[in-house]
């Protein structure tokens, strides 16, 4: 697909220029002249239903993607067939730093109805010449991507199941702070069983420590919403070394 044939410039305008995610995805730091200039490239993909794909792996990799609304569940498929999810995208991330060397080794599932903003590699390599800034905000969301990688083999290796479900549920907790949701009351739009893929653990393990959790007074689970009564306590329980793991991005 053409960039010229994404393009809706009115859309674009809304999504970048007015957009409550703007501080988050890549036009944040950009000047009004530069941030126009982003726009010219950017395009809106058709929505995708839950279950749909962003794109498979093996894909030939064209653009990176921001999160309009929505999220995604990205993941791998090892050599075993086995499925193993790296990550969530949510409103304002990017995703699809995986195929910026030889194609998508990754595959980007909508977890609900998902808007996304098409960002063209050729165009942004080539309006990054000429906008420092830009390319200085794409080398910090993939330093970011590279530290969250870090901070999660930290969480898997060292962190007993309980204590990467909390750290999980901090980390949610920040990304829907960032913007500017409540940090103690919000909906889950990952399964339990696609939880508990993500941090190592059986569904099941998922299930009990979120009764463990909620019977310590720490939080409140009903269904997918989860209301936490004491972040602190959260916080506590993971510690300073888990710090990159519990911030803003993943996936």
């Amino acid at each position: 697909m053409s960039v010229d044939s994404v393009i809706n410039l009115p859309q674009v305008r809304l999504s970048c220029r007015d957009c409550s995610l703007a501080e988050l995805c890549l036009p944040r730091g950009l000047d009004a002249q530069d941030l126009e200039r982003f726009e010219a490239v950017v395009g809106q993909k058709p929505p995708l239903q839950s279950g749909e794909l962003a794109y498979h792996a093996g894909d030939a990799s064209h653009a990176l993607y921001a999160v309009k609304s929505g999220s995604l569940k990205i993941v791998m498929s090892a050599l075993d067939g086995e499925e193993q999810i790296i990550g969530f995208s949510m409103p304002g991330e990017l995703f699809g730093f995986d195929g910026i060397q030889n194609g998508h080794t990754c595959t980007a599932v909508a977890l609900e109805r998902t808007n996304i903003c098409e960002l063209p590699l050729d165009s942004i390599s080539e309006i990054s010449k000429e906008i420092p800034s830009l390319n200085r905000e794409l080398y910090k969301v993939m330093a970011h991507e590279i530290s969250l990688d870090q901070s999660m083999l930290l969480l898997l290796a060292r962190r007993n199941a309980e204590d990467r479900l909390a750290a999980f549920l901090l980390s949610l907790s920040q990304r829907f702070a960032n913007r500017g949701f409540s940090e103690v009351d919000f909906t889950l739009s990952m399964s339990r069983h696609d939880i508990a893929n993500y941090l190592g653990l059986a569904a099941e393990t998922v299930s009990r420590l979120f009764s463990r959790l909620a019977d310590g007074g720490l939080l409140a689970v009903n269904g997918r919403k989860i209301k936490i009564h004491n972040l602190q306590g959260l916080r506590q329980r993971v510690g300073d070394c888990l710090g990159g793991a519990t911030s803003a991005t993943a996936g």
